[in-house]
């Protein structure tokens, strides 16, 4: 048995009919939910690692509902450095939230216990987690005994992009103070932020951050501040969780390559050697 869920990340919407870097956020959306709808229409739920707008606009949140409302199963938004919470619950306002009004929550199911996190630090790149919202992970941790997949926005550690290690998450060192004793219950972290596909280990724990839903951030590891987006295709990552392990697979779901036949193709086949 195994739950299954959809990873997307940095939709980044603006009102319908926008424009933004060249590309139409809302049909790239809508492209993704078709696919889903085709591809893996089992899924349990899909969770989008924030920057679910542009600018924050209600009118983008809008749009946003609009294309998630077509998925038959949960969809849960966290909170990204480009969001605006008020804005969000305005359109949302059935979406679990944490008391205190940050957008925190955790959705428990039979094999893990999955933990949301708003790293939204407003007006800032960067992301925080608060004492508030750190006193909150704390007791989501000790309330069960349960495997956790965590989920955030901003990656806790630097990833070697000079344009973004800048914004990450600015404590971090608070932020593994609090996971540390629940370290071997942790299965894997989910993050976004990047603009681009990245994975493998922090602290011994395993993540993977997918591209974003519209433009990508540049390979390049030295320019702090380049001048251009990469025009590199979406993707969305099909998560399966089982009680053994945590499997991700990246799909380029917008790739228009045709097919290639392996039965009529043309391929290059090993020689017959006559001495053998």
């Amino acid at each position: 048995m195994a739950y299954r869920l959809i990873h997307l990340s940095d939709p980044q919407l603006v009102p319908a009919g926008q424009l933004n870097y060249d590309i139409d956020p809302q049909s790239r959306l809508r492209h993704c939910v078709d696919r889903l709808l085709q591809e893996v229409p089992e899924s349990s739920a899909c969770i989008i690692t924030g920057d679910l707008t542009h600018w924050g606009e209600k009118d983008a949140y809008q749009v946003l509902k609009e294309e998630l409302d077509r998925l038959p199963y949960p969809v849960y938004c966290l909170m990204g450095n480009h969001d605006h919470r008020q804005h969000f619950l305005e359109v949302f306002p059935d979406h679990p939230r944490q008391s205190e009004g940050f957008i925190q929550f955790s959705v428990e199911t039979a094999l893990v216990n999955l933990i949301c996190l708003d790293t939204l630090d407003d007006r800032k790149r960067s992301g925080i987690l608060c004492e508030q919202r750190l006193a909150w992970l704390q007791h989501e941790l000790n309330a069960s005994d349960q495997p956790v997949c965590l989920f955030m926005h901003h990656p806790p550690f630097e990833t070697g992009l000079a344009s973004m290690d800048r914004d990450n998450l600015i404590n971090s060192e608070a932020f593994w103070a609090v996971l540390q004793p629940y370290k071997d219950r942790i299965r894997h972290l989910f993050f976004g932020h990047l603009h681009r596909s990245v994975s493998g280990s922090w602290q011994g724990i395993s993540f993977s951050c997918p591209p974003s839903l519209v433009h990508q951030t540049p390979f390049d590891f030295h320019n702090p501040k380049p001048d251009y987006v990469s025009p590199e295709p979406p993707v969305y990552n099909l998560v399966d969780l089982h009680a053994d392990r945590v499997v991700v697979h990246a799909h380029n779901f917008l790739h228009d390559s045709p097919a290639i036949n392996s039965r009529t193709c043309q391929r290059y086949q090993k020689p017959v050697d006559p001495d053998s």
